[in-house]
């Protein structure tokens, strides 16, 4: 029989029982909602990160191609004008209209040497008379040059390379196939690459009196572009019009048209569904089941083409159609990582949001946190130079905008001072592109330890800086403020590259005793700058009235 007691803790048990029952329900409702709510936004968020991701590498691998590009051209004007350089050549022109005489030849010997050294790219280079003797020959012999004696110099009338270049007109350029050296009937070894290039030469009267002929090692072409933009996801190969590689991430796929048991080695037989599309335009991008494809056609050896140093290319004959194919390759491994990585890392974050909610608060902010550094970083590269991190030409006529009606609604004067670097093209030319790079960032420190806090320091490209004055009391102000600059410059021990000294030429104008507008300014002050230059270079000039016609 049951009691009174018995029949109420009964009742508490059923209580608790629909409780426990009730809000199980309300929680599995409420857990798959917030669970499906996580899951959309989850999906939606990865979604869009692969298709950024995606989009970000293919602007990344059209950047990178197009560069390369420029690269395979630029190399080509650069073998080509040293050709120019040693076919103009003094000593050359003086063997031509004084005959073959000895001390002449050992001369461009000599400068021959010098410039295999200097270059470091060539194989050989050589001077060949209308017969096709070689008069003057030096070979690279891999990093140790040496001048080849008389007695071992050649005949090399037959030769296909040197009877195409014969024929030639002044100012054209003969420029071979793109394949691996022979030595006596067989391929040399180690693998050397190698383009010929060749220009007649001819004396003071017009004459044709023989040729110059230059051996470019192609292995340096081939390494620059296998170098350039390692950081990229993309694997960089370069095929012939066959689809033979001749640079490739495995370097036992390369010259299987001139290696036999290479031969089978192309990349038709690895990519076909590619190969046809690669032929189908000139340039463009496509994702197969292999990967992210990007490619250009490039035509080196078109002949008649307009090189860069004003001459026209020839190519040997049956090379009419040479065409090279720059493709680079973003494995379907690597973006399958990518996004493999992506979906672990939120199917983690999702379930500790689901067991901690400000867990998923944390990485919530720290998403969007992220979001906005990236679009910092957007806005960063728009209004800066890379380079120096100066205010960029965008960034700086904003700012001399804001700073001109500030001027005009409270009746301000403000300065321009426009600076131009002296000696940066002999630095650039003599110690190259790195150390010219080197030397601006150090003039752009200058700069900014020479300025006000209020001022601005822009650079405006190449070697041409701005500094914005945001108050300056008159032009004898803003001239000494010039000198100092100058003289920071000059008197700076980093900016001295053996024996070529640096300094600067600036030109200040001043609103509103130069210029009404700040479009005027800015000419006013450019010409000034070139007035100082006139005046003998490291100097500051203000603009005068004068010069203002």
């Amino acid at each position: 029989m049951q009691t009174g007691q018995d029949a109420v803790g009964d009742d508490e048990a059923r209580g608790a029982g629909r409780l426990l029952g009730h809000s199980l329900t309300l929680f599995f409702a409420i857990f798959l909602a917030i669970a499906a709510v996580i899951g959309g936004l989850g999906a939606i968020f990865y979604q869009s990160e692969v298709e950024r991701y995606l989009e970000s590498t293919a602007e990344q691998e059209r950047y990178r191609i197009e560069l390369l590009r420029y690269l395979v051209h630029g190399t080509f004007d650069d073998v080509i004008g040293d050709l120019f350089v040693l076919a103009g050549q003094n000593e050359l022109e003086r063997l031509l209209v004084d005959g073959d005489k000895q001390h002449l030849r050992s001369a461009i010997a000599d400068e021959y040497l010098a410039f295999a050294t200097l270059k470091g790219v060539y194989d050989q280079l050589r001077f060949l008379d209308l017969e096709g003797r070689e008069r003057v020959r030096v070979n690279y012999n891999d990093g140790a040059p040496a001048v080849v004696r008389s007695a071992e110099l050649q005949d090399k009338h037959q030769r296909y390379y040197f009877t195409a270049t014969l024929a030639l007109r002044r100012g054209q350029v003969y420029v071979s196939p793109f394949d691996l050296n022979i030595e006596h009937g067989g391929l040399e070894r180690p693998l050397k690459p190698m383009i010929r290039l060749g220009t007649p030469v001819f004396d003071a009267v017009g004459n044709k009196r023989g040729v110059v002929l230059i051996n470019y090692l192609g292995h340096h072409l081939l390494e620059r572009l296998a170098t350039a933009g390692t950081s990229m996801s993309g694997e960089i190969a370069l095929l012939n019009a066959d689809g033979y590689w001749m640079l490739s991430p495995r370097a036992d796929d390369t010259w299987g048209f001139m290696i036999p048991e290479r031969a089978a080695r192309r990349f038709d037989n690895d990519y076909p569904r590619e190969w046809a599309l690669l032929r189908m335009r000139e340039q463009g991008q496509v994702r197969t089941d292999n990967g992210l494809f990007t490619f250009a056609e490039l035509h080196p050896l078109e002949p008649g083409r307009r090189l860069g140093v004003g001459h026209l290319a020839r190519t040997a004959p049956g090379t009419e159609r040479y065409v090279w194919y720059l493709v680079s390759q973003v494995p379907a491994a690597v973006i399958e990582r990518y996004t493999g990585g992506l979906l672990a890392r939120l199917l983690m974050l999702g379930a500790g949001v689901l067991l901690v909610i400000a867990v998923g608060s944390w990485y919530l902010a720290l998403g969007i946190i992220r979001r906005r550094l990236y679009e910092s970083q957007l806005v960063t590269l728009a209004h800066y130079d890379r380079l120096t991190g100066l205010p960029n030409r965008t960034l700086f006529f904003d700012r001399l905008e804001r700073l001109h009606e500030s001027a005009m609604r409270y009746g301000r004067r403000y300065g321009l001072l426009y600076l131009d670097l002296d000696g940066f093209k002999q630095v650039n030319d003599t110690f190259g592109h790195h150390a010219g790079d080197r030397l601006l960032e150090q003039v752009a420190v200058l700069l900014r330890q020479g300025v006000r806090r209020a001022d601005t320091v822009a650079r405006l490209g190449g070697d041409e800086f701005a500094i914005l004055l945001s108050e300056v009391g008159d032009a004898a102000a803003a001239h000494q403020f010039g000198d100092k600059l100058i003289a920071l410059v000059r008197d700076a021990e980093q900016l001295h590259y053996q024996g070529v000294r640096v300094g600067a030429s600036a030109g200040v104008a001043i609103y509103p005793d130069h210029a009404s507008s700040p479009e005027l300014l800015v000419r006013r002050a450019d010409q000034a700058m070139y007035a100082a230059k006139k005046r003998g270079k490291n100097k500051c000039v203000v603009c005068r009235r004068l010069e203002l016609s």
